[in-house]
């Protein structure tokens, strides 16, 4: 079965919108989630403050994604109504967007990456290490661009999340996107290297969401 749920069922399933079964990383035919670039293409978490996705301090979030050249959300806190914003995770012109507020959605920073995307899976992420103020984007499990924000920042994660395309906004991701990882700390180039070889080869849970 594939489902949108959380390997370990910690979270309620999420609910998806004119997403498509499609092939994956390693070839599996049914093994990634296919979003067409429109309003209604989506997967929706249901998240609350304490809950499984609500990291709150430091954060490591990867994905496998194909693009096909058309930005959007990739994993964004916040669904788009009333204005509110969360930390974004996105591609924008084609590279890797990170988005970071703090707990009461005043805007920290903006960081983009230096490498494009588009043409063939990647493995990609964003950290940020509460204790250090580093906010770090990754790409094959090699960081592509650091940045300094900050220490002590309470992270906003407490709001339900969109994949592939939020409410009040015009751009849609159109790509494939399997493997989601949520993690409350900040992983090391090591551990994501090694979560980069371990592909998920006969089930398509997409998301996995693992904190």
């Amino acid at each position: 079965m594939y489902e949108t749920r959380e390997i370990q069922d910690r979270v309620s399933q999420g609910s998806q919108s004119e997403v498509y079964l499609a092939p994956g990383p390693t070839g599996h035919d049914n093994g990634s989630f296919e979003f067409s670039g429109t309003s209604n293409s989506y997967i929706e978490f249901t998240n609350s403050a304490y809950g499984v996705l609500d990291v709150r301090y430091s954060i490591t979030l990867l994905c496998w994604i194909y693009y096909n050249g058309q930005d959007g959300p990739l994993f964004h806190y916040g669904i788009g109504e009333s204005g509110i914003w969360a930390l974004a995770f996105w591609v924008w012109q084609g590279t890797l967007s990170v988005a970071i507020f703090s707990r009461d959605y005043v805007f920290i920073q903006e960081t983009h990456s230096v490498t494009y995307l588009e043409g063939e899976w990647k493995l990609v992420g964003v950290s940020y290490d509460h204790m250090s103020g580093e906010l770090k984007l990754w790409i094959d499990g090699v960081v592509d661009t650091t940045a300094y924000i900050g220490v002590g920042f309470e992270l906003a994660t407490q709001v339900s999340v969109r994949m592939g395309a939020i409410l009040n906004d015009g751009r849609y991701f159109r790509g494939r996107i399997t493997q989601v990882r949520v993690y409350n700390g900040a992983l090391t180039q090591e551990q994501i290297q090694e979560i980069r070889g371990k592909n998920v080869k006969h089930k398509c849970y997409s998301p996995v969401l693992i904190s």
